[in-house]
């Protein structure tokens, strides 16, 4: 199990949100989130969920740390921390199979 450091400032997470969203954000509320990496290893870590002020995308925003700090915006599949745990584990997960294979994703333009 690798458990992130839950000693993180939460002005380094309202940052990184309120960056992502190019608006302002309000927490409103951390969740612990379990979330699988593959057959043996797990992942613990508390997610601060952020009312968005002024997006055009959304009004809700998940960050969160591990090794690095890790933000999503509550859009599509995305309406939950779990859920916006899982999507960026699966997106690293799938970057290091590229990664592996000597590939890596196609720019758009």
């Amino acid at each position: 199990m690798i458990l992130a450091n839950a000693q993180r400032e939460i002005p380094d997470l309202l940052l990184a949100v309120e960056q992502r969203g190019s608006c302002a954000a309000r927490l409103v509320q951390t969740v612990p989130v379990h979330a699988r990496l593959g057959e043996d290893q797990s992942l613990d870590v508390v997610v601060h969920v952020y009312e968005l002020q002024g997006c055009r995308m959304t009004n809700r925003a998940y960050a969160w740390f591990t090794d690095d700090v890790y933000t999503a915006l509550d859009i599509g599949p995305i309406r939950s921390p779990a859920a916006a745990v899982q999507a960026i584990v699966a997106d690293r997960d799938r970057r290091s199979k590229l990664a592996r294979q000597g590939l890596r994703e196609p720019a758009f333009a």
